[in-house]
């Protein structure tokens, strides 16, 4: 096994990608803002054939990218020897890009857009989001830090080269694709280049983690059916105008998914120890670091939503349902790294895989998913009828619904198989507090003042800076953890030294 020296606690990793993703959100949004903008001033029902094409790729045709993630987050955290894995990955990435190819032609006509250069250049996205998916594998499991510093490298140079490619060369949708494709060349070189892991070729440990990742095939099904709601919808409005209405919701909740980056230490400190602590300490960590991105939806969400484009300000339910279901699926992931890496039948030299916990969970994610899909299908086909701007708002909520639904049970299902395995204390206390917390500290500041973007910017700015400082304050009085993580804080900035 790889000899290191002790890694960081899992508090400071959580804390550093944190602050270090925190401070390029205003360069993620700013990205979305001017894509959906230079996009929608095209038409409405460009941006909604950009986002038709980038679901169907990262929900169908990369998702096999992803089966090895965390199987290989796992084998990089133990010190093997994982070069192997990134050459079977980059072998599916080929397979995945010619069967997209040979669908082309079907995709366009179901969203009734003749421009096929769009969708032919798209497949340049999927071979670098699988190079990507498995490089931040890697780097996850040896260096999590490392992860939160590509992700910058990643948005600084998207945007760079978005500006360059929409407002200077004007390529349309090609302009987003391009730029998407230099931000992960840009991050997958600096993952390989600097992570602290073993790039060295054991086909024994690649055909293992093939073996091992089909137990992870079916966490991939459940997406694929979600991913399904967009196209269907599509098919049933002939339009791709519901799903402008949709992921301009979905952009803005993806805000809350950040707060996933105060757990990217789990998996190296599991793999140091099996202590029940860590669940426990990254649940309270968790909820009171997430509940300020909460906060932030419920504060600025309808300000954000105007700002990408007035017609959007519709979609504010579907952004709230949204929001709640990117915290509890980044919440579930506490739970889900905790099963993997304490299921034994996914060691190297293991076998019985497919009765281990982590193929009992993903078995049961489908099933839930299977249900809450079912029941938003049935809700769109009944709620298809009329002017599509008019039904569009109605569609995007249901099919957040769908989402929210499957979250909650991921979240309850991974809670009860994690609690048997190790055994740890859920802190309810800090749960609750931090999200009533989250909802009373927004409450005053919420409203939308319809100004010129730069004004309602400034305004954003002053609302979230105030409804900040009082979460902090009532968490404070309110939440031990937090008061405890505050002194903690406070410590090691008295103390620190150049």
């Amino acid at each position: 096994m790889l000899k290191t020296k002790k890694s960081p606690g899992f508090v400071r990793i959580g804390l550093f990608n944190l602050l270090v993703k925190t401070a390029v959100a205003p360069i993620s949004f700013l990205f979305s803002f001017l894509v959906v903008r230079y996009l929608s001033s095209i038409s409405i029902e460009t941006f909604g054939v950009w986002q038709y094409i980038y679901v169907l790729i990262t929900g169908y045709f990369t998702i096999p990218a992803d089966l090895f993630s965390s199987i290989t987050s796992r084998y990089s955290a133990e010190g093997k020897n994982v070069g192997g894995i990134i050459i079977i990955n980059a072998l599916a990435g080929s397979i995945s890009s010619f069967a997209y190819f040979l669908l082309i032609p079907t995709f366009m006509h179901s969203a009734g857009y003749n421009q096929p250069i769009y969708f032919y250049t798209a497949i340049l996205l999927i071979v670098l989001i699988y190079l990507n998916r498995i490089s931040g594998s890697i780097a996850i499991g040896r260096s999590p830090r490392l992860t939160a510093i590509s992700a910058s490298g990643f948005q600084i140079v998207r945007l760079l080269s978005a500006i360059i490619m929409m407002f200077y060369l004007n390529l349309s949708i090609n302009a987003v694709i391009f730029a998407y494709s230099l931000g992960y060349l840009v991050q997958i070189i600096f993952n390989l280049t600097f992570v602290n892991a073993r790039l060295g070729i054991d086909f024994k440990v690649a055909l293992s983690a093939v073996r091992k990742s089909i137990v992870f095939i079916m966490n991939y099904v459940q997406l694929m059916i979600e991913a399904t709601l967009v196209w269907v919808v599509v098919f049933i409005v002939n339009s791709a105008i519901p799903v402008s209405y949709f992921e301009s919701a979905l952009i803005i909740s993806n805000l809350v998914g950040w707060s996933q980056a105060a757990t990217d230490g789990l998996i190296l400190k599991l793999q140091e120890s099996r202590d029940p602590k860590l669940i426990e300490i990254a649940i309270k960590f968790f909820f009171t670091t997430g509940g300020v991105f909460l906060l932030i939806i419920f504060v600025d969400g309808e300000r954000l939503l105007y700002v990408l484009r007035p017609e959007y300000v519709s979609s504010i339910y579907a952004l709230i349902v949204l929001s709640f279901s990117t915290f509890i699926r980044s919440a579930y992931n506490i739970f889900y790294r905790a099963i993997y890496m304490a299921d034994e039948s996914l060691a190297v030299e293991s076998k019985g895989e497919f009765r281990g916990y982590t193929a009992k969970l993903t078995t049961r994610n489908v099933i839930i998913s299977v249900m809450g899909v079912s029941s938003s299908l049935f809700l769109l086909y009944l709620f298809k009828y009329g002017n599509v701007y008019k039904i569009s708002p109605i569609l995007a909520v249901i099919i957040s619904l769908a989402l929210l639904v499957n979250s909650l049970g991921m979240f309850f299902s991974s809670y009860s198989i994690s609690k048997r395995i190790y055994g740890f204390n859920f802190p309810v206390k800090e749960v609750i507090v931090s999200l009533v917390l989250s909802v009373i500290s927004s409450l005053p500041f919420i409203g939308l003042s319809k100004v010129r973007v730069i004004e309602q910017l400034i305004i954003m700015l002053e609302m979230t800076s105030l409804a900040l400082t009082l979460y902090i304050a009532l968490s404070y009085i309110f939440n031990p953890y937090a008061r405890d993580l505050l002194h903690s804080i406070f410590r090691e900035i008295k103390n620190f030294k150049l």
